[in-house]
């Protein structure tokens, strides 16, 4: 099988070469399956919080011949892991701030040997905000494009640092240290969602602190589009 939606394939990437990881929300565990084919991976634990899912999956594996290599739990979250069972943990085509509860659930993953590779599906904002003040670090961000839609993967770990950020940090991350056309797409998307609330707010005065930084945070991001040429 070969794995044709990019959000998958960023991921793996990502991920590297590792012996053991946690696929959470599985679905039809299409990427497990890449993940064991390709090398990737040693091991995987395959989670998914509903049985339809994990029934197709188990089809999947059986297809593809690796029932015995892929290890297929019912669970919410992380919630089927034991703490240091994996690696590494990957949740993907999540809103973020499901996301984020998926990690606050799981308190364990404060682990500077874990590796998070994390693709949130809305609310990316909301779910670096969250990972800065929970000590998390992105890594690395790359933008990709799936079925002419924009989206970030984020690669994380925990490091319990707060380093000082920008106010643009919450609202593109690190995607523009890696500035291919998907990237350069969502921050410009981003740009303009974000003018459009600001017109929405300018004159509600309850609002005039958001407004403000909304402001500072887009002249950043600007700035470093056309700094970048772009």
């Amino acid at each position: 099988m070969s794995v044709s939606n990019k959000r998958l394939l960023i991921a793996a990437e990502l991920l590297g070469h590792i012996n053991s990881v946690a696929d959470i929300g599985t679905d039809h565990a299409f990427l497990p399956i890449h993940l064991i084919k390709e090398g990737i991976a040693k091991k995987v634990i395959a989670c998914d919080i509903a049985e339809g899912p994990l029934s197709v999956a188990k089809s999947n594996l059986v297809k593809y011949g690796l029932a015995d290599k892929i290890e297929l739990r019912l669970a919410n979250g992380l919630l089927g892991l034991k703490p240091n069972e994996v690696e590494a943990i990957t949740i993907l085509g999540m809103g973020g701030e499901t996301i984020a509860d998926i990690l606050t659930d799981s308190p364990w993953v404060k682990n500077p040997e874990i590796t998070l590779i994390l693709q949130p599906m809305s609310c990316d904002d909301r779910l670096r905000e969250y990972l800065y003040k929970e000590g998390f670090e992105i890594i690395t961000e790359v933008g990709v494009e799936s079925q002419n839609r924009f989206y970030t993967v984020m690669k994380v770990v925990f490091s319990g640092d707060l380093p000082q950020v920008g106010r643009e940090y919450k609202y593109i991350g690190k995607l523009l240290d890696n500035p291919n056309y998907a990237a350069i797409t969502f921050v410009k998307n981003r740009i303009n969602s974000m003018k459009n609330c600001m017109r929405e707010i300018e004159t509600v005065e309850r609002k005039q602190e958001l407004y403000n930084e909304l402001k500072i945070a887009v002249e950043i991001i600007e700035k470093t589009l056309n700094f970048n040429g772009r």
